[in-house]
């Protein structure tokens, strides 16, 4: 009896060795599976959680900093648009074609006049309207307004009157002409202020309409001093 339970030990003994060894001897894998691998599986810490589906396109990808983010989307575009009023929009039209016939009128007067104040104000007409048009085009633009290309006919006659004249004719004509075209200039702007929707375009107007005004106060003064 001894002897059996003695081999019995010995026979566990060997068993329990011979696993040891086996196990030693296992690949890197299959120590894993042995070692609690669910805890650490590909499924927890592999590719899913830090992969296309977490941080792939799905999360930052063309949902997320993509078109539907950062683009400028049909329905921006028609928010923009919609939030102008008739006044807004008639309005911008004007200003585009005051700031046409005031470069136009005021570049013939730097080739017809030799009045030095004439001209001087003429060169501040042109420079200060060319301002003025350069951030009233992407303005309209953003609307969705299309400007006019022609000055108008009442501006359009002013301007062909001016080139039939020369010396002091021109230079009363001019002037003339800049005081009523200011003053109506002024009063769209006004207009704009108190009846018009677009918080851009008002922006605009209150920014330019000082301007407008400084001009008409100029034309004024030199006509009045003549």
């Amino acid at each position: 009896m001894k002897l059996i339970r003695s081999r019995k030990f010995i026979s566990t003994s060997a068993c329990a060795f011979s696993l040891a060894i086996a196990s030693s001897l296992l690949p890197a894998s299959a120590q894993t599976m042995q070692n609690g691998s669910m805890q650490s599986s590909p499924s927890q810490n592999g590719s899913m959680p830090n992969g296309s589906m977490q941080d792939g396109s799905m999360q930052n990808g063309s949902m997320q900093d993509g078109s539907m983010q950062n683009g400028s989307t049909p329905m921006q575009s028609g928010n923009r648009r919609a939030s102008l009023n008739a006044v807004d929009r008639q309005f911008m039209m004007k200003a585009a074609q005051s700031d046409m016939t005031e470069i136009q009128t005021s570049q013939l007067a730097l080739k017809r006049s030799q009045n030095s104040q004439v001209r001087q104000y003429a060169q501040e007409m042109i420079q200060q309207h060319t301002q003025s048009s350069s951030k009233l085009k992407p303005l309209a633009a953003e609307k969705g307004v299309a400007l006019p290309k022609t000055l108008g006919a009442e501006n359009q006659a002013l301007l062909t009157q001016l080139t039939k004249l020369s010396g002091t004719q021109f230079d009363q004509a001019y002037m003339n002409g800049q005081i009523k075209a200011h003053a109506k200039t002024q009063a769209a702007y006004q207009n704009e202020l108190k009846q018009g929707q677009d918080t851009d375009v008002k922006a605009f107007a209150s920014q330019v309409l000082p301007i407008v005004a400084g001009h008409l106060r100029m034309a004024q003064s030199m006509v009045a001093g003549r």
